[in-house]
């Protein structure tokens, strides 16, 4: 259903429906202000009659009727009126309509009564006054009744309501058509932003403009551009993602299809051997590559995180165990410190990449015989999980330590072989876990080196469930 019929039901429909109850109400009371003004004319008609009744020398009761009450009578032409004057004691008719229906009570001196009846058929409106009528021997009470058809009343009611309802039925009308240009005019800037909407490429993510957009719409349009902004940031990670992996799976790629080129071309099973171990390295560094190359994907800003509680020490363990076979090979001692369990909250597969990362690349940096310690703690009084990755390899300066977060930037000194990712992942799973990350000098080494120590620490204590039950 469009919005614009949607309003102008929810404003019309009740408005009519409020017009139908005004109708009937209205009718009502004017019904009721039809019968104050007539019962005033029904009760001096009564009382012209009670004044014309007179009492005989034998005691027989005499009506008078003057022509001021016939007059009086004569309301209506089309309405018909009867009466009837009875004895009071025991109901005897003494002139009029003697099967006129009596009042439910009598009334007392001086104060009429009103009620509704049925008559021959018709509904009649009545009234009944007491009178008396002093004779010789002791006053005689009187029941005087005058009776009128609602013909006129009914007449007048009908006159009154519709008069006033057609006023009001214009008045709605009207209403409704002031209304529905209101509502034209004020969706007017809903249409254009439609029209704005519409006429963009398919690849404009940028947020939509608000200045002209009502103040009821405009909490929508801020969440419609959130959500475009979240998707301009997947994009965006997409396009990083595929710029990145062609330019750094490019010249891997050539030097295995160099070496499977130089293998082909060997006679000998020595030289041949040579070359297959020269392909395995790369395939290994390829592979790495590829890995990391997701990683930093998985790390964009714009996927959603699925998080449990894990330890952080069982993490280190197990990663730490994973890199003792490559320590191992060069003489690097690979030592981790982790007396107690420390819970953290995140995406385990993020988290596994980052402890990776920074033990790899201290391995990989460390010289032969080494020392690396991968040390996780709690810190501080609220207890904050913290891992600390130290080794006694070259280090990095401090005025280079900014730029090591940096996509793809290898220290001038490094001759190493490796990518640029390692650091660059790390930085990106700490934004996305609220991770605070930190160099500093780590263990000096005979070479004149400092050593390197990262410090990772989480932002604020954990709080959830035991470590290792999920809450994705």
């Amino acid at each position: 259903m469009r919005l614009r019929n949607l309003l102008l039901a929810w404003l019309l429909v009740p408005t009519l429906v409020l017009w139908g109850l005004g109708f009937a109400v209205g009718y009502e009371r004017s019904l009721q202000q039809a019968h104050e003004a007539y019962d005033r004319t029904l009760l001096g008609s009564a009382l012209v009659i009670g004044a014309g009744i007179a009492s005989a020398e034998d005691g027989e009761v005499v009506l008078e009727l003057p022509h001021a009450a016939l007059e009086m009578l004569r309301t209506d032409a089309q309405d018909r009126i009867f009466y009837r004057v009875a004895d009071a004691r025991d109901g005897a008719t003494i002139t009029g309509y003697e099967d006129l229906p009596p009042p439910a009570a009598p009334p007392q001196a001086g104060e009429p009564v009103f009620y509704d009846a049925e008559y021959k058929g018709q509904a009649v409106r009545v009234v009944a006054l007491a009178h008396v009528l002093p004779t010789s021997s002791s006053p005689r009470r009187l029941l005087v009744q005058v009776a009128e058809t609602l013909d006129a009343r009914r007449r007048l009611t009908r006159r009154i309501v519709a008069d006033s309802s057609l006023v009001q039925l214009l008045l709605i009308l009207t209403a409704a058509g002031l209304i529905a240009l209101g509502v034209q005019r004020g969706l007017a800037p809903l249409a254009r932003l439609r029209e704005d909407i519409r006429q963009r490429a398919a690849n404009d993510l940028e947020p939509i403009a608000t200045a002209q957009v009502p103040a009821e719409v405009r909490p929508l349009i801020d969440a419609i551009n959130t959500h475009t902004g979240r998707q301009r940031e997947l994009s965006q990670a997409q396009v990083r993602f595929v710029a990145n992996a062609s330019h750094q799976l490019k010249t891997p790629l050539t030097v295995l299809r160099a070496q499977i080129g130089h293998a082909l071309m060997q006679t000998s099973l020595p030289a041949m051997r040579s070359v297959v171990e020269e392909l395995d390295a790369s395939t290994d560094a390829t592979g790495r590559l590829v890995e990391q190359l997701l990683s930093l994907a998985r790390s964009e800003p714009g996927r959603a995180l699925v998080a449990e509680s894990l330890d952080l020490s069982e993490l280190a363990r197990s990663v730490s165990f994973g890199l003792l076979a490559e320590a191992g090979a060069k003489g690097v001692d690979l030592g981790l410190a982790a007396d107690e369990a420390v819970p953290v909250h995140g995406e385990r597969l993020l988290l596994r990449e980052m402890v990776l990362n920074l033990v790899h690349n201290a391995v990989v940096y460390s010289p032969p015989g080494g020392v690396v310690t991968v040390h996780v703690l709690r810190r501080g009084s609220g207890g904050r999980a913290c891992l600390e990755v130290i080794d006694n390899g070259p280090g990095i300066a401090p005025e280079q330590r900014a730029r090591a977060f940096e996509r793809f930037y290898r220290l001038p000194s490094s001759n190493t072989k490796g990518s640029g990712l390692g650091l660059a992942i790390v930085r990106e799973i700490c934004a996305r876990h609220g991770i605070e990350i930190a160099l500093g000098d780590g263990e000096p080494n005979a070479s004149g080196g400092h050593g390197l120590r990262v410090t990772l620490l989480w932002s604020t204590p954990y709080t959830g469930p035991e470590a290792g039950g999920s809450t994705a």
